[in-house]
This record gives structure tokens, C-alpha cells and sequence, in this order.
């Protein structure tokens, strides 16, 4: 279910061809500032000058991930572990011009923020190690 990713996994060239299925594939679309949503999450504080990829390879130490497509999927996870593990959602949406790419949004459902419903291109749970 949930999978650890390597950097080498979003940044390597030779692994890029993964699918959607694959949590590399979402974390790959992330940016810097994402990277760096993703440590204070987890009370990391990197200089504001690292690299993204220096940010990803610290982040990716303390978290696994399972991708989620249907919005009942994620529902029903976060009901089984979030009395035992810290969780994050990242849902991806394009715009109506760019389908390649999604935007990354944190959705806390433990503070009733909603998941979203339009142009979502796929959802990352984040569990924290």
C-alpha cells in the first residue's frame, strides 16, 4: 500500500517513465515551495536557499505515500489511520489549457478543508514516518 520513494525516483532521468499509479510520478510535479510545505510540515527548517532537490531527498526520509483516484479511497484511509499516523493530502488539479501538469494543493482533512471536485488529476496521501 504505501511506498517509500527514493529521489533518485523523481529526478533521474532513467525512472521517469512510471504511471500515474506510482507516487514518484506526483512528486515529480512538485515544486520548491512544495518541498519546502512538506518539511515544516514534519518541524523541518531547511535554509530557504537549498536546492529543491536537497529539500525532496530530506523530505523523502520521513515520508511514505500511496496514490489515491477516487475520492472515497481517500476518505476511507484517512478514517483508518488518522488516529495513528500523521497525514497530509496533496491533490493535483490542472487548469482547463494544461492537462500535463497538476498544481499541487494540501488539503488538512483533519480541519475539514474539502477535497476538491473539478480538474483533479490525481490525490498523494502522505504519511509521515
Amino acid at each position: 500500500m504505501f511506498q517509500t520513494v527514493s529521489p533518485q525516483q523523481i529526478f533521474d532521468p532513467r525512472f521517469w517513465q512510471v504511471s500515474e499509479d506510482n507516487a514518484a510520478y506526483w512528486l515529480a510535479q512538485l515544486r520548491k515551495a512544495d518541498w519546502q510545505y512538506l518539511l515544516t510540515f514534519i518541524d523541518v527548517k531547511l535554509p530557504v536557499k537549498t536546492k529543491k532537490q536537497a529539500m525532496a531527498e530530506a523530505a523523502l526520509q520521513h515520508y511514505e505515500f500511496v496514490v489515491c483516484e477516487r475520492r472515497g479511497d481517500v476518505w476511507q484511509l484517512w478514517t483508518e489511520l488518522r488516529q495513528t499516523h500523521r497525514l497530509l493530502l496533496i491533490q493535483f488539479r490542472h487548469s482547463e489549457s494544461d492537462w500535463s501538469r497538476g498544481m499541487a494543493e494540501f488539503v488538512h482533512l483533519g480541519k475539514g478543508e474539502p477535497l476538491g471536485f473539478v480538474n483533479i488529476a490525481g490525490r498523494l496521501f502522505c504519511r509521515v514516518k
